[in-house]
């Protein structure tokens, strides 16, 4: 349930800003599990080598999001249910190597993946969710 954009959503001919630079998206392929990109207009290797590591934004309403892939703005503010109980509202979502991760209003952390999440409703605020006993501190095991 990865809340990142993959490599679908980088398109030849997307318009995206690098730094303090707007450039145009030539081709992305996957290198070394991660995306490289190259730019129209920029050819030169040491040129490119000025964008090692940059983040790469585009504007929202330009990128499709694939099934099962969100916003982390459309998750904040997310209510996290589980059952008929509200477990808490969405307060940042942090991502890491192994999983992202929910953070819960008050500090408690959901991890977001299928194993635990059985539905997501950007539209109606809510996520359900289905922990095991224990998951969150203070619940009874």
């Amino acid at each position: 349930m990865p809340t990142r954009v993959g490599e679908d959503a980088l398109k030849s001919g997307l318009q995206v800003f690098a730094g303090d630079r707007q450039l145009t998206i030539e081709r992305v392929r996957p290198h070394k599990g991660k995306l490289l990109a190259s730019f129209e207009g920029i050819a030169d290797a040491s040129v490119a080598e000025g964008f090692v590591g940059c983040d790469v934004l585009a504007w929202r309403d330009q990128i499709v999001l694939g099934t099962g892939e969100y916003f982390d703005d459309d998750l904040v503010g997310c209510s996290i249910v589980q059952g008929e109980r509200t477990l808490g509202t969405v307060h940042a979502v942090r991502h890491y190597p192994a999983q992202d991760i929910l953070e819960l209003d008050g500090g408690r952390f959901v991890p977001l993946v299928a194993e635990f999440v059985r539905e997501v409703d950007v539209k109606g605020k809510v996520v359900r969710v289905q922990l095991p006993p224990g998951l969150l501190e203070g619940e009874p095991l």
